[in-house]
């Protein structure tokens, strides 16, 4: 893989065994320009879920308070609710910066205040989108990727035909491989000939 000529950031989260709620710790604080030459906002730390369920981020009434956020606009949100009813409501955004794993940060996050259980935060699709997220569950441990800017594609197809073709051909007789070489052969002498 060859990554392009710029800055690549990302983290690894290793759980210790299967999970079914994929949760960090997070750092979240006002929203501000780094370049700006003022004084950084304080953060504070809190546990985010990532939500490939949720089109934004949500922030919790927690977060509002403890960092004594100013509301910068307004969202409808449709959340599911008990027995999978949806509710529609219109509620505050928030404008701010969050600090995943490894310092990745993340600048000028539109926020949506929304009450979440087991988290502060949804990690919502917003953020998801600005890179590549992967997740496996190899050795019954799951494992979460992420990586921002997008690099590549990852397409979990390819691999496994790939390895699949090299299984087949390994496990082929010397004799069926000399057959496939020839058949190989013979259908490209015979696609030379109709040109």
């Amino acid at each position: 893989m060859k990554f392009p000529p710029r800055p690549i950031f990302g983290f690894t989260s290793r759980y210790p065994g299967l999970t079914n709620v994929l949760a960090n710790d997070i750092e979240v604080m006002e929203a501000f320009e780094p370049d700006s030459g003022l004084p950084n906002p304080v953060g504070k730390q809190f546990k985010g879920i990532w939500d490939t369920g949720a089109s934004c981020t949500v922030i919790n009434s927690h977060i509002i308070n403890e960092l004594n956020l100013k509301p910068s606009g307004k969202v409808k949100i449709l959340a599911v609710g008990d027995n999978g009813k949806v509710n529609e409501y219109i509620t505050d955004t928030y404008s701010i910066n969050i600090v995943l794993p490894n310092k990745v940060t993340i600048y000028g996050v539109v926020a949506a205040k929304g009450e979440i259980g087991g988290g502060d935060a949804l990690i919502g699709m917003d953020v998801i989108t600005l890179g590549d997220l992967a997740i496996t569950n190899s050795n019954q441990k799951t494992v979460m990727s992420f990586r921002t800017p997008s690099v590549q594609e990852i397409d979990f197809v390819r691999e496994i035909d790939e390895h699949n073709r090299k299984i087949i051909r390994a496990n082929l007789s010397e004799d069926k491989r000399r057959r496939e070489r020839n058949k190989r052969k013979a259908e490209k002498r015979k696609g030379k000939k109709k040109i």
